[in-house]
């Protein structure tokens, strides 16, 4: 396989997996202040708190995933992982904004 084509897969899979991260999370459809409202509203239920938990470190996971399988895409890390990693997540941003709920209604989630 030549080397700038597993950079590209490199890079691809990374924003898919924090498309995945975003799409679990549920960012492009919440709106700040619904945000605030569900966490006022998980208050004293312990297993909206636990639900919370599991799905917020279900996205860390796919994010630490992602940051793994990009490393080795970059020719010098030290200088170069923070901007491009910058840039994946925007990308994956765009890309949960733009088929984010279908992938959580093809999960079984809610829209």
């Amino acid at each position: 396989m030549p080397i700038f084509l597993d950079g590209f897969l490199r890079i691809a899979g990374t924003i898919v997996l924090e498309t995945l991260a975003l799409v679990v999370w549920n960012i492009g459809t919440r709106s700040p202040l619904q945000l605030v409202r569900d966490i006022r509203n998980a208050v004293g239920k312990p297993r909206a708190i636990l639900a919370g938990i599991v799905t917020f470190l279900i996205g860390l996971i796919f994010v630490a995933a992602a940051m793994v399988l990009l490393v080795p895409a970059i020719p010098y890390p030290a200088a170069y992982l923070a901007p491009v990693g910058v840039i994946t997540f925007l990308v994956a941003l765009g890309t949960e904004f733009l088929i984010g709920n279908d992938l959580r209604r093809l999960a079984g989630g809610r829209p």
